[in-house]
């Protein structure tokens, strides 16, 4: 008989006076069972990541629970007091953290981190204990591992190594807050698969918080919707994602990226980037890595290349090497027929209005310093426009990003995350840009902004006719926006061809496995084989 692990009950969490709303999450409802998965979906501000700080009495003071009730096996928690609260955390309920650098203390090696689990609860935490934990969640030397630091490892083994931390004591409570958002689509495949087999081996119930319905598809037993602080749908994974019946429900679920099924765009004759033979090395301590190993890639005039592939496949490398900020060690790159690596500082500076980058944090490339309008009007600025010219540029190219041209005197801070990625594409586009070099841009953003991004960016390639070089390690958004895909592994392009072709028959094993990774995209290339059959 199934039993009820976790209850919530009519919870209500306040906000500070100056937000945007009264409550961060108003009179929500819903249980969780032993041996049950279930996912909270909702975009940022939804409340998901609130109702898990509440539950393990991480809330800061400024956001009160304001009436409600937790109930875990029986204890109430929030008629907990701290010392109680600290002995039920991780001895009754675990975190897993959306970032594992933040989560894990950088001066403190790896097994000294697990072994203070059981320290902290008046336990050994012998060495045996941690090996036997490094095991449990799949990490290779779990003898050698022990004595590492975090910033030696991968995101995804520190992704692990917290859920190690999580699992320590067999807490039948594990809430994993957006636990592979920050990383690559194979990993991310694996911490899924190693979630679910620990729900199973233990029985334990797992709360896990997320915004994205193709991760949803693929773990959760029971899905509830979060929008402004209210759970507006919730049932069965199956019947929420084939007969949602909130339409923030169905709005999420139309804004996951879905491949292009139109024909294939013809290739323009005039090639605008052209990359022959490039390389790249770095020294790792007394190793030399190749980050780009005789890369070849042609781009034309109006189309998109995605560039896809794991951290460390030399994708950024790449975009880096195009724009001066990196010095390969040999090779061309040609930009409309000129050579850029022979250029010098002065020669390079009227390219620099020709090729701009858009950057994957839309906060941490504006400056926080600085108005909206100063920080586009800046490019205009440095090739000769006087102030007044520039600021027309500014609000001109706002409005072209479908921005209200007020934003001019407000700050970045004031803004969206989508908002500020909007501001960033305006600067980008201030000079006028020919190719565009987009890095990961809507990585960080949730799933509804980053279909508005990318129907954006979709429209600018159409209207202005620019040439992109889009860079993610996500094949589904590739598949979206993209005429062609370049796929990078270990600094090499070990396959490229038009997206349609290459999701209906990958030649590369290794496409083939990322393929495979994303939720549901195996499905989708299926009909893409269906639509070529036809």
């Amino acid at each position: 008989m199934t039993k009820t692990l976790l209850t919530v009950d009519d919870l209500s969490i306040g906000l500070p006076i100056y937000a945007d709303r009264p409550r961060a999450v108003s009179n929500v409802n819903f249980s969780l069972n032993e041996g049950e998965i279930l996912c909270v979906v909702g975009e940022s501000g939804s409340g998901k990541s609130m109702i898990a700080n509440a539950i393990m009495g991480l809330l800061p003071k400024e956001l009160p629970v304001l009436g409600g009730r937790l109930d875990l096996q029986g204890v109430e928690l929030l008629k907990q007091t701290p010392a109680q609260l600290r002995s039920l955390r991780g001895a009754r309920m675990g975190m897993v953290f959306q970032e594992p650098m933040a989560a894990l203390n950088p001066l403190m090696r790896i097994g000294d981190q697990i072994a203070e689990v059981f320290q902290v609860h008046g336990l050994p935490g012998k060495e045996e204990q941690v090996v036997s934990l490094l095991k449990a969640v799949n990490l290779p030397d779990p003898e050698a591992l022990i004595h590492v630091y975090p910033h030696m490892l991968s995101g995804g083994q520190r992704q692990r190594v917290v859920i190690a931390m999580a699992i320590a004591l067999e807490p039948s409570l594990l809430i994993a807050d957006e636990p592979t958002t920050a990383l690559d689509v194979t990993t991310q495949a694996q911490i899924l698969k190693l979630i679910r087999e620990i729900q199973k081996r233990r029985n334990s119930g797992v709360l896990f918080i997320t915004h994205d319905f193709g991760v949803v598809r693929e773990i959760a037993d029971r899905v509830i919707v979060m929008k402004d602080g209210e759970l507006v749908d919730q049932g069965a994974t199956s019947d929420v994602l084939e007969r949602p019946v909130h339409d923030y429900t169905k709005k999420l679920l139309a804004a996951m990226p879905k491949p292009n099924m139109d024909p294939p765009r013809p290739r323009a004759e005039q090639t605008v980037l052209k990359a022959s033979s490039l390389r790249k090395t770095f020294w790792r301590g007394s190793k030399e890595v190749a980050a780009l190993n005789n890369i070849n890639l042609d781009l034309r005039k109006g189309e998109t290349i995605g560039l896809v592939g794991e951290s460390g496949s030399g994708k950024s490398t790449f975009a880096r090497t195009i724009v001066n900020l990196i010095t390969p060690d040999s090779g061309e790159i040609r930009f409309e027929g000129t050579d850029l690596r022979g250029l010098s500082r002065k020669q390079w500076k009227p390219f620099r209005k020709r090729i701009q980058f858009l950057f994957q944090d839309p906060f941490e490339s504006l400056d926080p310093r600085r108005s909206v309008g100063d920080i586009i009007a800046d490019g205009p600025m440095a090739h000769g426009a006087s102030a007044k010219e520039a600021r027309a540029i500014a609000r001109e190219k706002l409005q072209l990003v479908s921005l209200d041209p007020s934003a001019l005197d407000r700050w970045p801070h004031e803004f969206s995350g989508g908002q500020r990625q909007r501001i960033g594409i305006a600067r980008a586009l201030a000079l006028n840009a020919e190719l565009l070099i987009a890095d990961e841009p809507v990585s960080a953003l949730d799933v509804s902004v980053q279909a508005q991004i990318l129907d954006l960016l979709e429209g600018l390639r159409d209207k202005l006719g620019l040439s992109m070089l889009f860079i993610t390690h996500d094949m589904r958004v590739a598949a979206q926006i993209c005429d062609r895909i370049a796929v990078m592994k270990l600094g090499q392009i070990v396959e490229e061809a038009p997206a349609r072709e290459l999701l209906s028959n990958p030649q590369h094993p290794y496409t083939r496995t990322l393929i495979a990774s994303v939720p549901g995209l195996a499905d989708e290339s299926a009909n893409y084989r269906a639509v070529e059959a036809s």
